[in-house]
């Protein structure tokens, strides 16, 4: 609990405890609140000692921070101290009030100028209440102020509720707000504040809260006010905003959302007795305006705009009409500290008579939008496709009374980053004469440095015309290619043809990197599906909704996915008619799954019917069925039928039914991997030249006539296969086993060049990654081989840097042939000559010089130094992979950490008791 409230508490547990140890004995009793001693009075000295030890209690735990716990002790105090006064023959009530008319309290109270409170008294509570009218606190002048304490089993309660309290807008106000309201502006609400076990709350609310209030104004009209607490450490601010408009003469109006004031409670003066928001110029403290908007209608010219105040900057937005033009801008002006500024904007220029393009093709509107600053997030445009996130930035309608939300939804789609740029054209065309029957918006984003490219796209068809349509099509279109990835992703939304209206979401996603994958979705994916990427995760399903105002109720939707390893489809069917108070509803759903390695399929389908009245279930019918295989078939099923209360509801199930044949087919013959992957190995086409990374030669030498492969000095070796990964443990070869069991394939010695003999010389040589799709090499459970990434890089051969072999000048041994290197300068238009084996052209002047100096020129063959003392450096880098660590999930400490993901698989597996957790880690 923040201070204020905490010490408001305090002040009123105390003097509730005051008020009770000022009766310790049976006389004193009597002495404050009357009434006749009986004449046994050891009941009445015992009531008032265990109430006297209650309010010991009570302090204590004030003292310690706990006030529900004190003001629950407060409250037992109190009720002995009215059994007590009970037994004297005095009501709770009566002894209530006599107790605070012997000493009222001071403070607040005295502050706002009360007079004696009403004291009522109950089993379950206590209560103390003021009231007084025109009553002005500062900025507040109330017609009736009403304070009440309350102390129940529930706790303690202190509430201030105001009638008819007058906010002087305008006084001690500044800029635009002084200039339209006027210092005497002011305006009229209800309002009620109280402090209790939740803190202070303002109209039961911990958050703003709307006040209807009236303005007295001439020019001004207040569309709402809002009010609001904010604690800060010993302080609360009670901030009031103000929602106003003018129009003046129908030509100039603005509007001034969110300006107002903020007056700071301080809890010492308010219980010291001195004006609860302080004085002088610091109690009360303007409030800048969140926004400002603007209109103009002057002739020809029509406008309007919106200044909104952000915490970190600036948004605004402008609509101008001029003659057959309009003129829509609005951006985002941010502060990133240290990092400098960021800017995004959209601007576009629509044509009230389009241009013609031919085959009834229009261009209704051009535009652009430009980024400094900042980047482009595919995340929250993908996401928000079917919320219609386009209809906020391509073209929006009305961008003035829609400003807050095209503003945040700018912000969100751009969000700064440090050197980022944003850039692209926009542009509407129409389709159809003489009413416009398609239009379509397109973008074409490009952002840097971290290079991505967006087309974004909103279509809409409407027949025949829009104020009568019956077919109504919306879609908004996306596609990314960049960031490790390529994405396709539409979804239709608010359309309708006819009587139904139709959704639904279709992407198709292509990723490269570490996890590869593609997948192809209509509708999403089976609901048991957990390997869905996230950028297509939200896709709604495909569908059709009716229902006319007949009491029918209609709706279709259905789903087909299709990635590496599985085929998902499924749909559903809903019914239902109604008729007054009863119904019937009835549905079927069916959802599918099929996975090529290992094969099986699930089925799952289900139907249902139900009557109902008055919204509760007379009679119903459930069942469903599951399916799976093949080999063996498995089936099972369960129904149930819904009665009325207090009926049992009966229910059937059957299986795992078993069917056909349960023994496992043949398997293929086993594989040897060693030999296929040898054999790949020897293919000549498993072997080309490669540049090297970063470094493209200037210089091919020409092939040789039975085409073996040429190395060359200058470049790379690459020798690679696909067949299956190396340096990775193989439990199958698709539906074969492997031999031997469990086998690990590695390239292991080192490359030889040049002839046989003393002078033959070791190469550098690197892995190079392939891709593989690792499930087939894996045994895995079914919810594994679906967790498991699609593709996965693995050692799939290797890259050979002849640079430091030495071998005879002009000769390299490569693995099948000896040949004499040649080369060919060519210089396009020159008489070409002949010289030892050599072509070239007979070339004078500086074209010689050119190419003598050039890259043919500084070629291995042409100067007897090969390389360069200063050459790059020649290491092969091979692409990162992402990293999985092994962790006992007992201590948690790191079993391992492996690269990739399948090694990390088998370590896991291998664990003490299985009990081991893997972690993907970021790529390094």
């Amino acid at each position: 609990m923040d201070e204020l409230p905490a010490r408001l508490l305090r002040a009123a547990l105390q003097y509730i405890v005051g008020r009770l140890r000022a009766t310790p004995t049976p006389a004193k009793l009597q002495e404050l609140v009357g009434g006749a001693l009986p004449p046994d009075t050891a009941p009445v000295a015992a009531r008032l000692a265990a109430g006297l030890a209650q309010a010991d209690l009570a302090e204590a735990k004030a003292t310690a921070g706990d006030i529900a716990g004190a003001a629950a002790a407060a409250w037992a105090a109190v009720k002995e101290f009215f059994a007590a006064a009970a037994l004297l023959g005095v009501d709770a009530t009566a002894a209530a009030k006599k107790a605070v008319d012997a000493r009222p309290p001071g403070a607040l109270v005295t502050r706002l100028g009360l007079e004696q409170p009403t004291a009522t008294a109950a089993p379950d509570k206590v209560e103390l209440a003021w009231a007084r009218r025109d009553v002005r606190v500062a900025l507040f002048r109330a017609g009736t102020i009403r304070l009440a304490v309350g102390l129940s089993d529930t706790g303690l309660r202190m509430s201030v509720r105001g009638g008819e309290v007058r906010i002087d807008l305008g006084e001690r106000t500044d800029g635009v707000l002084k200039i339209l309201v006027g210092a005497a502006g002011s305006a009229a609400a209800d309002l009620e504040l109280t402090v209790d076990h939740r803190g202070l709350t303002a109209g039961g609310s911990l958050g703003p809260i709307e006040l209807p209030a009236r303005l007295e104004a001439q020019v001004v009209d207040l569309e709402g006010m809002e009010l609001a607490l904010e604690p800060s450490g010993a302080t609360v601010a009670l901030t009031v905003r103000s929602r106003l408009a003018v129009d003046v003469a129908g030509v100039i109006g603005a509007r001034v959302d969110g300006s107002g004031v903020r007056l700071v409670l301080d809890p010492g003066r308010i219980l010291s007795g001195a004006p609860p928001f302080g004085e002088g110029a610091g109690a009360i403290v303007p409030v800048l305006p969140r926004g400002i908007g603007l209109s103009l209608s002057a002739g020809p010219v029509k406008g309007s705009g919106y200044l909104l105040v952000l915490p970190d900057g600036y948004g605004g937005v402008l609509d101008l009409v001029l003659g057959p033009v309009t003129v829509t801008a609005f951006g985002l002006l941010r502060s990133r500290g240290a990092d400098g500024m960021s800017f995004v904007a959209v601007m576009s220029v629509s044509f009230a008579v389009p241009i013609e393009l031919g085959l009834l093709f229009t261009l209704n509107a051009v535009g652009g939008i430009v980024g400094l600053g900042v980047t482009v997030d595919p995340a929250a445009i993908s996401s928000g496709l079917k919320d219609g996130v386009l209809d906020r930035l391509l073209f929006p309608e009305d961008v003035r009374k829609a400003a807050p939300t095209i503003l945040q939804t700018l912000g969100r789609v751009f969000p700064p980053r440090a050197g980022g740029f944003v850039i692209g054209p926009m542009l509407r065309l129409g389709w159809g004469r003489p009413v416009t029957l398609m239009t379509l918006d397109v973008a074409v984003l490009l952002a840097a440095p971290d290079p991505v490219m967006i087309v974004l796209g909103r279509a809409r068809c409407v027949i025949p015309s829009e104020s009568a349509a019956i077919i109504d099509l919306r879609a908004a279109v996306m596609a990314q290619v960049g960031r490790g990835i390529i994405l396709l992703r539409a979804e239709l939304y608010s359309s309708r043809i006819g009587f139904f209206s139709v959704y639904g979401g279709i992407g198709m996603l292509v990723r490269f990197g570490d996890d590869r994958t593609v997948v192809l979705s209509a509708g999403g994916f089976h609901p048991t599906y957990t390997r869905k990427p996230p950028e297509l995760a939200d896709l709604g399903r495909i569908g059709a909704e009716m229902s006319p105002p007949i009491g029918l109720q209609f709706r279709v939707q259905g789903y087909v996915a299709l990635t590496p390893n599985t085929v998902q489809f499924g749909g559903s069917i809903e019914l239902a008619y109604s008729v007054g108070v009863a119904a019937v509803r009835g549905g079927l759903t069916l959802d599918a799954l099929i996975q090529f390695d290992p094969f099986g399929f699930e089925v799952d389908a289900t139907a249902r019917a139900h009557v109902e009245a008055l919204g509760c279930s007379l009679f119903g019918v459930s069942l469903s069925l599951h399916l799976s295989g093949p080999s063996p078939w498995r089936v099972r099923g369960t129904g149930k039928v819904s009665l009325p209360w207090p009926l049992p509801d009966p229910s059937i199930s059957f299986g795992p039914v078993q069917f056909g044949d349960a023994s496992a087919p043949l398997p293929p013959p086993t594989v040897r991997p060693l030999a296929l992957v040898a054999e790949a190995l020897r293919d000549p086409r498993a072997w080309q030249r490669i540049d090297r990374q970063g470094v493209r030669s200037p210089v091919r030498l020409a092939a040789l006539p039975d085409g073996a492969l040429v190395i060359e000095p200058w470049g790379l070796v690459r020798a690679s296969q696909r067949l299956a990964p190396l340096d990775m443990t193989l439990d199958r070869w698709g539906a074969a086993s492997v031999q031997p069991a469990g086998c690990r394939l590695a390239l292991s010695g080192a490359v030889k060049i040049g002839p046989d003999g003393p002078g033959r010389t070791d190469a550098d040589h690197s892995a190079v990654a392939e891709t593989f799709g690792v499930g087939q090499f894996m045994t895995l459970t079914k919810d594994a081989q679906l967790a498991a990434p699609e593709f996965e890089e693995r050692t799939g051969g290797f890259a050979i840097d002849p640079a430091d072999a030495t071998t005879q000048a002009g000769v390299l041994r490569g693995f099948a042939t000896d040949a004499t290197m040649t080369y060919d300068d060519s210089w396009p238009g020159a008489p070409e000559k002949k010289r030892a084996g050599v072509g070239f052209f007979d070339l004078s002047g500086w074209a010689r010089l050119v190419l003598e100096a050039g890259p043919a020129g500084a070629t291995g063959l042409r100067i007897g130094d090969r390389y360069r003392a200063d050459d790059l450096e020649r290491r092969i880098a091979v692409r990162p992979v992402s990293e999985t660590r092994v962790t006992d999930v007992r201590t948690g400490a790191v079993i391992a950490e492996f690269a990739p993901w399948t090694d990390a698989v088998h370590t896991a597996s291998g664990a003490l008791g299985g009990l081991a957790a893997m972690t993907k880690m970021a790529a390094t």
